[in-house]
Order: C-alpha cells, then sequence, then structure tokens
C-alpha cells in the first residue's frame, strides 16, 4: 500500500543540535559496525521524535566525510513502539496478540501510518530484531535518499539486552508525564 510521504526533516548535527532540540537520550548498537559500536542520539522537538546518527565515513584513498541518517515519529510513537512490540510476545490466543504469520503492524499515530516489523536480519546477519517504521517519510540519509519507508531497524540485543527498548519506555513515560 502506498501512503502519502511528508516532505524530509531537516537533517540534525547531533553534536550541535540547533536551538529547542532536547537531547532525551543516547543508544550504542553494538552488534552493526566492523570498527567500533553506531551511537544513536534520541532528541524531542515540537512533538517529534528524532533518531540520528553521525559517523565518518572514508572510502579507500578519498578524504573522508560525516554522513547523518536520520528517523522522525510522532513523539506519541515511542508509547506506540513500546506498546506494539511487546503484542509480539503475547499468546497467540490473546486478544491482542500479533495476529498469527503477521510479521508487520501498522497503525495511524498523530497523522502519522507508523509500523512495527519482525525481520530476520534486523540486528546484522543473523540476528533477529524489530523495526520501527515511518510509512509517511522516506528514509534519508546525508548520502542517500532511498524511496523505502523509513525502518529503524534494531536487532534484538541491541533492544533488550543493551537498554534500547528500556529508553523507548523512558521516553514515552517521560512524554506521558508531560515533560515535553
Amino acid at each position: 500500500m502506498n501512503y502519502p510521504k511528508l516532505p524530509p526533516w531537516p537533517f540534525i548535527d547531533p553534536d550541535t543540535p540547533p536551538e529547542g532540540y532536547l537531547k532525551v537520550g543516547e543508544s550504542l548498537d553494538q552488534a552493526r559496525s566492523t570498527y567500533s559500536p553506531q551511537l544513536w542520539h534520541f532528541f524531542v522537538y515540537e512533538g517529534r521524535l528524532i533518531v540520528v546518527k553521525k559517523e565518518w565515513i572514508q572510502f579507500d584513498d578519498e578524504p573522508g566525510e560525516y554522513a547523518i541518517r536520520q528517523y522522525e515519529y510522532p513523539i506519541a510513537g515511542a508509547r506506540w513502539f513500546v506498546d506494539t512490540t511487546e503484542r509480539f510476545f503475547l499468546p497467540p490466543d490473546h486478544p491482542n496478540a500479533v495476529p498469527r504469520g503477521a510479521k508487520t503492524i501498522e497503525e495511524p499515530v498523530d497523522g502519522e501510518v507508523l509500523g512495527v516489523t519482525r525481520g530476520a536480519a534486523y540486528g546484522g546477519e543473523f540476528i533477529p530484531g524489530y523495526s520501527f517504521d515511518n510509512l509517511n517519510r522516506y528514509e534519508h540519509s546525508t548520502l542517500i535518499t532511498r524511496s523505502r519507508c523509513q525502518m529503524f531497524e534494531m536487532g534484538d540485543p541491541w533492544l533488550f539486552e543493551d537498554g534500547l527498548f528500556d529508553l523507548f519506555k523512558q521516553i514515552a513515560q517521560r512524554h506521558e508525564n508531560g515533560e515535553f
């Protein structure tokens, strides 16, 4: 199904975010980098959760540059992601369980269609995980823009052992407490 696409969100430098951006967390993806863990930064701005990574890229003898990869969601999406991911763990006969055979749940959240998808290699080769999808936004980075929707892929170890799922829970709770 095709979803109308929203204009790209401006890229932010996580080291020097624009005024008004509130940093609400960071998390290391240990599994997906061959050189060093990838540090992801989480910001809130004007009702949005912005997830961004800045990484030094250098190919062979060419001069290097920083690349930014970024994902954007309505801030209410943090709670929706937590609650929806937990549905994958419910017994199949539970009324709120992910339907048998389904690998993606999609629902509108604050005017944007979000999804959670279970994938066999979302944490790297042979590492299963989940993606937090925004079907109204194209995937984009400073290096390439893809015609697929935004899919922030997270492996099970990163989510459940290294604290990323707990970070999403904290962000959701802080939002519900009115902190931002």
